[in-house]
């Protein structure tokens, strides 16, 4: 939850500091450019939904219109988590022993793409589609923190498994006008086409007798379908 805080953060920063700063007309943004974030969930299709109940995550993107026509070259970068468990256990053997600490395994999707979109944030009610290709990174990763809930920061923490794969995303939505500086909200769906990937669940980590764990990475396509809503900007 804390990525998914720190990355929504990152992605709406740019749009607060350009909203906030209109009164400095150095600052504003080219016309040919738009940009945005938003908050998603993610329903697993096909065999994924198979393996994984529900995703949620936050994506940002950046786009360049083409001249003077309608299209916009739109890079993305997003992120999905789609399992979390914790388990409290000893520091160590002997007087650490004496110690618990939190360890904290997270299942995330990492992605990206560039391709084309056509429609912006305007005046008025703007439907818009498109399509990119790119990548998806599936990333299973522990972390150790104290157990006192007043002082729980991860104070190490490692990859377990990952696996990468060539994505494919199409995509379509309604940018809803918020304020005529080209503020809007951004309805959207997605459906991202993952191809086959390797990945670890919430349930494929066990302990063997000696607590050493043990890994049962999964294999099978790993389509995702996302319903977004976020806020997108144009300078007019």
């Amino acid at each position: 939850m804390k990525s998914l805080l720190v990355l929504s953060m990152l992605v709406s920063a740019p749009l607060a500091a350009q909203y906030g700063g209109g009164q400095n007309h150095n600052q504003d943004l080219p016309r040919s450019i738009a940009l945005g974030g938003s908050v998603h969930y993610g329903a697993p299709q096909n065999e994924f939904a198979s393996n994984v109940n529900a995703a949620w995550g936050v994506n940002g993107f950046v786009g360049w219109r083409l001249g003077e026509s309608p299209l916009y070259l739109r890079a993305d970068l997003g992120y999905d988590n789609y399992g979390w468990r914790t388990r409290r256990v000893p520091l160590g053997g002997g007087a650490l022993g004496l110690i618990s600490v939190d360890v904290s395994t997270t299942n995330n999707i990492f992605n990206g793409g560039i391709g084309l979109q056509a429609g912006a944030p305007g005046p008025h009610l703007t439907p818009y589609a498109g399509g990119s290709i790119g990548f998806a990174s599936f990333v299973t990763s522990s972390s150790v923190s104290g157990s006192d809930q007043f002082d729980n920061d991860p104070f190490a923490s490692s990859t377990n498994y990952s696996d990468g794969t060539f994505a494919k995303t199409l995509y379509g939505g309604l940018y809803v006008p918020l304020t005529k500086n080209g503020l809007a909200l951004d309805l959207g769906v997605r459906y991202h086409w993952n191809g086959e990937a390797r990945y670890l669940t919430e349930r494929d980590i066990t302990f063997d007798a000696n607590n050493d764990p043990v890994l049962r990475p999964r294999f099978s396509r790993a389509d995702l379908l996302t319903f977004q809503i976020g806020v997108a900007y144009k300078r007019r």
